[in-house]
């Protein structure tokens, strides 16, 4: 059975899935009806159809006719990757400029309190900063925060741990240069999501300042893909494959041990780590990651909180304008983080 936690309460009446005020029903509500309608079904039923935006059913059919960028050779996926934000709308009011310290980008808004290192996703092999620019300029604008998008290096050219080291990297930069740590959150998107994990786990094995906290997207948090739902939710998960993820594993990796914490943080010991907020869809075969990741935190001392959105896909937070739910999600991680309590751990 599929659960959503989150400590929030709706605040009104929707308002056709708008980001605002009261988009909150848009977020909480296709996990509400998962569940009400799991307690009504007889026992030989498992669920109802969970109750999507048309948006949501019409993007999900329209991504179906797509040929899986997972499955793509190489140079072709990183091609299709260059626009992966296409069907996001341009976010308003939010000032792009080149940060060249981290080869990255940053996203800026008027009166920002706080600073967001996102990671982009992409299997650890493809990607960059301009890859999740849209995304980063929304999250500014959700948790009135100035958003920072480093480029780390890429496998398999870069193989494990080339990217922890730039992520760690792109952190120390931001605190030389005024950031404060107690104001600072890391973010990112499947393997970037895992990526934000692991440079907490970093860290605080390094003995560096730790982050206020963590939000993972769709995270990929265990590259053995030993998870229950990749195989339980592969009929429905129409972007990602295992076969697809062990072969970027397997170049990611290099032949190292691909189940070590610092590349599967769900594997690791996660005491120590700031407050962390994971985002996934129910129909991905990379939920048990989120799942796993988030009961992990909390047997390790961690305030953390998931939210499973009924019939979304991988990374959908990321396609805001598109859906109503990426809006609703964006909206949630820009609530959650100004409700961190941004003292020093």
């Amino acid at each position: 059975m599929l659960f959503a936690f989150a400590a929030f309460r709706r605040k009104g009446p929707c308002r056709g899935g708008r980001v605002g005020p009261n988009a909150w029903c848009s977020v909480l509500q296709p996990a509400e009806l998962l569940i009400y309608e799991s307690r009504f079904t007889d026992h030989h039923s498992r669920f109802l159809v969970p109750v999507i935006s048309k948006q949501a059913q019409e993007f999900w059919a329209l991504l179906k006719t797509y040929p899986k960028q997972i499955a793509m050779p190489l140079a072709q996926a990183r091609e299709a990757d260059t626009r992966s934000e296409d069907f996001t709308s341009e976010p308003v009011g939010v000032n792009f400029m080149p940060a060249p310290e981290v080869d990255g980008l940053w996203a800026e808004i008027s009166g920002a309190d706080r600073t967001i290192l996102y990671f982009f996703g992409g299997g650890f092999v493809l990607g960059s900063p301009d890859t999740r620019r849209k995304t980063a300029g929304h999250l500014a604008l959700a948790a009135n925060a100035r958003v920072l998008v480093p480029n780390y290096r890429l496998a398999p050219e870069h193989p494990f741990p080339a990217a922890i080291d730039d992520a760690v990297h792109a952190y120390q930069w931001l605190l030389d240069h005024g950031s404060e740590t107690s104001k600072t959150v890391l973010a990112g998107d499947s393997a970037g999501g895992g990526l934000a994990v692991s440079a907490a786990i970093a860290l605080r094995d390094r003995h560096l300042p730790m982050c206020a906290g963590i939000v993972a997207l769709s995270p990929w948090t265990d590259l053995t893909c030993s998870g229950e739902s990749i195989t339980s939710r592969a009929a429905v998960d129409i972007e990602c494959t295992r076969a697809g993820l062990l072969e970027m594993a397997g170049w990611y990796m290099n032949g190292a041990d691909p189940s070590q914490p610092l590349a599967s943080p769900v594997f690791a010991d996660l005491a120590g780590l700031p407050p962390l907020l994971c985002v996934v869809g129910g129909d991905e075969i990379l939920l048990d990651d989120s799942i796993r990741l988030i009961r992990n935190a909390g047997i390790a001392g961690i305030d953390a909180t998931l939210f499973i959105a009924a019939a979304m896909q991988h990374i959908f937070p990321i396609w805001v304008g598109a859906l109503p739910e990426a809006n609703a999600a964006i909206a949630l991680v820009g609530d959650w983080m100004k409700r961190l309590p941004f003292t020093d751990h």
